[in-house]
Parts: structure tokens; sequence; C-alpha cells
């Protein structure tokens, strides 16, 4: 029993600690978040970080960024099983949504990623480019299977599905800069504008 409420308690602490982190991160930047404000948020001592993260911060922004990609390679996956036996828009906005809605969940770790990008690591970079790649993949394989079906017309379905998950990154960036990029400042309205525009150019003639 006291195993189990000790192993409860550091994961806890362990969670702690990251969050402290992110959020400083988010604040004041990699660099400019010291150790010691870290572990003053959460009212501990120095030695508590590095006994859970030996690396120090960068280990903290490693692990922090390596559970991001896995939660959100997870959802992406399950995006394809949602839209399956929807209609076209209906799928397309869903698609654009959830991406939207993943990215912008935790807005922290969205503005570190986007502020801190030069501290990525190959591994990190990786991740990201495998997040990336699977999920544009996947829109890929959804536009095929609907021209199969007569939905859509021909297209070279790499390049129409990067396209459109761009503008899903381009309301992200939006939101995370604090930048109003978007013409259409009801972010789910442009969705519908351009998703409806999208199938107007992809329709059969």
């Amino acid at each position: 029993m006291s195993r189990n409420i000790r192993k409860e308690q550091a994961a806890e602490t362990r969670e702690k600690i990251l969050e402290a982190a992110k959020s400083l991160f988010a604040e004041k930047g990699y660099h400019g978040t010291p150790v010691r404000e870290i572990t003053r948020k959460i009212g501990m001592g120095d030695g508590i970080l590095y006994h859970y993260f030996p690396g120090g911060k960068r280990e903290i922004m490693s692990v922090l960024l390596r559970e991001s990609f896995e939660h959100r390679r997870k959802e992406i996956q399950q995006i394809n099983r949602v839209i399956e036996e929807m209609d076209l828009r209906d799928a397309m906005m869903t698609i654009k949504r959830r991406i939207y809605e993943l990215f912008t969940a935790d807005m922290d770790l969205t503005r570190i990623l986007f502020r801190e990008n030069e501290l990525l690591g190959f591994e990190e970079a990786e991740q990201l480019t495998t997040l990336l790649r699977e999920q544009s993949a996947i829109f890929e394989e959804f536009l095929k299977d609907r021209h199969e079906r007569g939905e859509i017309r021909d297209l070279d379905f790499r390049i129409a599905s990067r396209q459109f998950l761009s503008t899903s990154l381009h309301a992200i960036m939006s939101k995370s800069v604090g930048i109003q990029l978007l013409n259409e400042p009801d972010v789910y309205k442009y969705m519908e504008e351009n998703v409806d525009f999208t199938i107007d150019l992809w329709k059969n003639p």
C-alpha cells in the first residue's frame, strides 16, 4: 500500500514539475526561465527537479514535446475512423475542427513549439515531422477514397492534402502568436468558408 502511495506521489510531483515548466516556458521563454523559478513555482527545492529530470531544463523540454507528440499522434489516428461514414463536407469540417482543437487545447505547449523551435533536437524534430506526415497521409487516403466514391475529381492528392491542412496550421498559428492572420475573426466560420471553397474546386465538373 505504502509503495503504491509513493509511486502516486512521485508521479504527481513529476507532473507538477512538467506543468510548472510548461507554463513558465510559454510565458517567459525557455532561456528566460531558470531552474530555480520552476521549483519555486511548485514550492520545492532545486534538487527535486534534478531527481526527476537529471538533464535539467533540456530534459524537461524534451519530455514535454515527446509526450505531446505521442498524444497528438493517437488523436490524429482516431480522426480517420471518425470521418469514414460522414458526408464529404462534414468529414472535412471535422478534420479542420479536430486538428485546430487538438493544437489549441494546450496553448502553452503550442506557443512553446512555435517560439522555441530552435531547441528541437534531431529526435524531437523527427517526431514533429512524422506527426505532420502521418496527418497528411491520412487525409491523402481520405481524398483518394472520396474520389473512388465519385465525390471529387481526380487530383494530385498529396499536394491537395498538404494545401488543405496548411490552412488549419494558419489558424493555429494565428491563435498562438495572438495576431489576427485570418480575414474572418470567427475561426469556425473561416473553416466553413475554406471547406466550401475547397469542395467547389475539387468537385466533379
